[in-house]
């Protein structure tokens, strides 16, 4: 099986799980301190690659995980990591104590989404975990990496409700989950990903720009990957999250499906005006599921309207 994993500074390791059985889908970090700590577990399809990677490092135990929101292709595979590994525990939102010993619920509404067999077939489904293997997080929770070194939970809704970042302090990385948006492989640039039923653009710019207090080198994204630009990153972000909301705006006497397809190649037409490379469109196309963002935009308009 092959294991990508990628050292940065600061004792920080950046492992691609192959979501989806791709690569440069989904980011895990592995913070490799004397109190080490793994940040996302990605979904259950990808354990196997998960586990693959941290034996490629040596590591044969993994006893704390950080997971920054309860989509499960950030905490599917919760359960099957602590099968593995008996003495982990999971700091996560306080839904997490609700859902996750008991995940059939969360599992139904993800599948009213997507379908049980997309699921099933690309992500795998989600084993429950004890309730005493869950840390609730506060906003402002520090979480010992070693001596003069913490990982500070920061609460981060407006994706999510039940949305965290970690920042470490020590090497200015922000471990972002979804907060951000996407990037992926070749791309500079955010495509804004914005679902049902939580996405709310004022509270994500609340967010986002909480984010200027704070001494940033690198923004490290589940989908995907560490990027050194964290200012320009997020005012892209926000810029396009704007742009998306006002041409769905301009839409409502279409449907979801025909909304989603003129959003698909209005963007189409974008990238290709700014000279991105096919390959590069295709990856942000192909990776993104636009009838479920365009939901999300609408159930957001309609609550500000």
């Amino acid at each position: 099986m092959n294991t990508d994993v990628t050292k940065f500074d600061d004792k920080i390791y950046q492992i691609d799980v192959h979501m989806e059985g791709k690569p440069q889908r989904m980011s895990c970090y592995y913070i490799d301190t004397s109190d080490p700590i793994l940040v996302e577990v990605g979904p259950s399809n990808s354990f196997p690659y998960l586990i693959s990677a941290l034996e490629s490092l040596g590591i044969q135990d993994i006893k704390r995980t950080a997971i920054t929101h309860l989509h499960l292709d950030h905490v599917g595979g919760i359960g099957h990591l602590n099968e593995k590994y008996k003495e982990n525990f999971v700091y996560v939102h306080e839904l997490g104590l609700k859902h996750l010993p008991n995940p059939e619920k969360l599992w139904r509404a993800v599948s009213d989404v997507y379908t049980e067999e997309w699921l099933k077939k690309n992500w795998g489904e989600i084993k429950p975990i004890p309730l005493n293997k869950i840390k609730s997080l506060n906003d402002g929770t520090d979480i010992k990496l070693e001596t003069n070194r913490n990982l500070k939970a920061l609460y981060s809704p407006g994706h999510a409700k039940h949305h965290y970042t970690f920042y470490d302090e020590y090497s200015g990385t922000l471990f972002m989950g979804d907060t951000l948006g996407l990037i992926y492989p070749h791309g500079d640039f955010v495509q804004p990903n914005l679902p049902p039923p939580d996405f709310n653009k004022d509270i994500l710019f609340q967010t986002l720009d909480s984010f200027e207090n704070l001494e940033l080198n690198k923004l490290a994204i589940a989908h995907f990957g560490i990027h050194e630009n964290p200012n320009e990153l997020i005012n892209d972000a926000k810029e396009n999250i704007e742009n998306w909301l006002l041409f769905i705006s301009n839409l409502k006497n279409l449907s979801n499906e025909e909304a989603s397809n003129e959003l698909v190649n209005w963007l189409i037409r974008n990238y290709e005006s700014l000279g991105i490379d096919n390959e590069t469109i295709n990856n942000y196309i192909g990776n993104g599921n636009f009838e479920m963002q365009v939901i999300g935009i609408r159930n957001y308009l309609e609550k500000v309207n």
